[in-house]
């Protein structure tokens, strides 16, 4: 809460008056008068009868009164001011406004100099918070410090409203207790029903960060029993907060949390989560903790991490998404999905012409027993060289070089060395086509060391020639709105572009011997390349009404293929299918981008295989929303390699039914496997100023048994700008 509940008593009402100069006895009918306050600027007085007494000093207004200045305002039956000793007295009506709080009382008696007064049958409106304050009696007895008996507060805009707390007298002393509000038996009604007593309660009277504790939360799993989430939240800094866990989870024990954000400038900030648990189940310690990081660095250089790490290879499927962090669960990423865990921390600096990257990255690979073989770049050293002018001349060039340490505790190390300058050179034909040639000569060294089969040991080296030409136009038109009516009303767009953009490219590289050079990504095997790729790119543009600003992208289709000009023989994984088989002509790709939010987002790419007359790829991504908020998104995956195949379906909902409630549920299938992973339903019941809902999750066994078929049972419920216990289920927030 703010200290709205007195701004009538404090720097305003009569702030405006005592800056008046006494003048004779005066009595003003109808409209009333109207002064100017130089030092403070102008006030509007008006009332049906308005009188001064000179020897009382005071002004007294009837009927009517107003008195206004700027976005505050006050409106009364009666109105009585004494300019010697500052007390002001409004009864009858009492109406003050303060942008869009209102406070509205029968009677206001105040002393400016004091601070100190008494409100009678007052009653509250707070826009920022939605809340609805009433109170028999209010005292203030000194700055920022309030006694206010017979109170109750909600945020529901009903006359009747669902839920309530009530309390006998809530003492407020906000600089000597840092914002806190202290109350005397505080009840929570729900439905008039009073479900919650406390003997006392602590509640912050301020929109900043406050300390406290956190709504509790409870669940039930058919594995491990009852579940309960306790957490508390401390404010220690005006740039950093903590909320400490300590959650039951039944058979397997005490859970504690510490989740830890800080921003000490604008451009340093992080937060930082960790979990442990003595899990009684498999009867050993489990741990987990993610930390990001962000930093400006002297002269222009930066800091960034992200560090993950969890215990051991089972803990996300045994706490799915309850760990993340909340970037992670933005990202849409599942736990049960995750196969590797990486950690990153990278730093360097840009100029306008160049950049400096140093790059660390370590991998958990989850499919693994133990990381023992997993390969971990620490670090590796970029230095870009942006396209320039060479030497003042129609030629550009650029250049990527790095130096990586692979490291692993068991196979081949390496140290790699790559640099690849280009000179490229663009020009646009008859004002139509754009053409654009690059060549490049790319030089890649190795020191390979603790190579048992002496196959890499030792210094070696690669030299290889890359070239590229690409040709490419233009087509575009311009429809005004009228031309698909119903789209444009719907996303309030006045113009569309729609473009097309046919290109060719060639690229080549001739073959070289790189059988005696360790692999650890593409950097390490370049094929033997002689091909022309051909394909083309449409868009689907819109200006939207009134935006100063350009076009927006709806949509996107891209749709190539390439054609190897040489012998297929040679190793290119473009022209090898999913059986292993060569062919000149490689799969023809598509890729589809919609973003016509709120209603419809997509994202798809493919693969299909001329050859074999079927998908090799093919992912999909949907969501659809119309204008009553259901909701359906849709998540395919079917990708068929030489490296494996995988298919799965992802299916989740959510319907409104009658007004308040929704129904919403999720399915997801591994179809190459026949087996189903997970399914949930649940309801959720919303108002304006309340929510709450429940959902059912049923878990089934992983493949190799080691986790056993699971049920859930999960509850979660929001009070409006008050607090939520729980977790709501991601596509509840779509």
């Amino acid at each position: 809460m703010r200290d709205h509940w007195f701004i009538l008593s404090s720097f305003f009402i009569l702030s405006l008056v005592v800056t008046y100069s006494p003048c004779t006895r005066a009595e003003v009918s109808g409209v009333g008068a109207q002064k100017e306050v130089k030092a403070e600027g102008p006030v509007e007085i008006a009332a049906d009868e308005l009188t001064y007494d000179r020897e009382t000093q005071t002004y007294e207004g009837h009927g009517h009164v107003e008195v206004a200045r700027g976005d505050i305002s006050l409106k009364a039956d009666h109105v009585r001011m004494n300019m010697a000793t500052k007390d002001l007295a409004a009864w009858g009506n009492v109406l003050l406004r303060e942008g869009e709080d209102v406070i509205e009382c029968q009677r206001l008696d105040v002393n400016l100099e004091t601070r100190a007064g008494k409100i009678q049958q007052a009653r509250l409106y707070l826009k920022d918070q939605n809340f609805h304050i009433t109170s028999g009696e209010v005292d203030k007895l000194g700055e920022n410090h309030y006694l206010i008996r017979g109170g109750s507060f909600t945020t529901c805009d009903a006359q009747r409203p669902p839920w309530k707390f009530t309390v006998k007298e809530i003492e407020v002393r906000e600089m000597a207790l840092g914002g806190w509000g202290v109350a005397k038996g505080p009840i929570f009604y729900f439905e008039d029903i009073p479900i919650l007593y406390f003997p006392w309660g602590i509640f912050p009277v301020r929109q900043e960060r406050q300390s406290g504790f956190l709504m509790p939360s409870v669940g039930y799993s058919s594995t491990y029993g009852l579940k309960l989430q306790n957490g508390f939240y401390w404010a220690f800094a005006k740039n950093m907060d903590a909320t400490l866990f300590l959650d039951y989870l039944g058979d397997r024990g005490f859970k504690e949390g510490l989740e830890y954000n800080y921003a000490f400038t604008k451009e340093t900030k992080g937060q930082a989560n960790f979990y442990f648990i003595d899990d009684q189940h498999l009867h050993k310690d489990r741990y987990a903790f993610f930390i990001e990081h962000e930093q400006k660095l002297p002269y222009d250089f930066y800091l960034k991490g992200n560090v993950n790490r969890v215990s051991d290879h089972q803990y996300f499927q045994d706490y799915r998404n309850e760990d993340l962090p909340e970037t992670a669960k933005m990202s849409q990423i599942d736990a049960t999905s995750l196969n590797v865990l990486r950690s990153v921390i990278f730093g360097g600096k840009n100029w306008d012409q160049f950049s400096l990257l140093v790059d660390n990255e370590v991998f958990d690979d989850f499919t693994q027993q133990n990381n023992e073989k997993t390969v971990q770049e620490l670090p590796q050293i970029s230095f870009y060289a942006h396209p320039q002018s060479l030497f003042n001349t129609p030629f550009f060039y650029n250049m990527t070089s790095s130096y990586t340490d692979f490291y692993r505790e068991r196979g081949v190390e390496s140290n790699r060395g790559d640099l690849f300058p280009t000179i490229s050179y663009p020009v646009r034909l008859l004002n139509v086509l754009k053409f654009e040639s690059d060549v490049g000569l790319r030089e890649t060294f190795y020191r390979n060391y603790n190579d048992r089969t002496s196959t890499y040991e030792g210094w070696k080296s690669r030299e290889t020639l890359e070239a590229n030409a690409q040709m490419s136009t233009e087509f575009f038109r311009v429809y005004d709105a009228e031309a698909l009516s119903k789209i444009s009303d719907l996303f309030k767009v006045s113009k569309w572009m729609h473009t097309i953009e046919p290109s060719i490219s060639y690229q080549y590289s001739p073959p070289v011997n790189q059988s005696d050079l360790p692999v650890y990504d593409a950097v390490d095997r370049i094929p033997f390349t002689n091909q022309i790729t051909y394909g083309f790119t449409q868009r689907l543009l819109g200006k939207p009404e009134g935006a100063s600003s350009g076009a927006v992208e709806y949509a996107k289709l891209k749709i190539f293929q390439s054609y190897s000009l040489t012998d297929p023989s040679w190793f290119n994984p473009q022209f090898i299918d999913s059986q292993g088989k060569k062919h000149s002509f490689s799969n023809i790709e598509g890729q589809l981008w919609w973003n016509f939010g709120p209603y419809i987002s997509a994202y798809a790419d493919t693969e299909f295989n001329p050859y074999r007359g079927g998908f090799d790829v093919l992912n999909l991504s949907t969501s659809a929303k119309d204008r009553r908020d259901d909701v359906v998104t849709v998540g395919y995956s079917n990708t068929r390699s030489t490296l494996g195949s995988f298919k799965e379906i992802n299916l989740s909902t959510r319907v409104k039914t009658i007004s308040p409630l929704y129904l919403f549920g999720s399915y997801y299938y591994d179809l190459f496997n026949a087996i189903w992973v997970l399914w949930m339903f649940g309801a959720e019941y919303q108002t304006q100023c309340w929510s709450a809902g429940f959902f059912l999750e049923d878990i089934n066994h992983s493949l190799d048994q080691t986790r056993k078929r699971e049920f859930k049972f999960n509850f979660y419920f929001n009070l409006l700008n008050i607090g939520s216990a729980g977790r709501r289920p991601y596509f509840m927030k779509l």
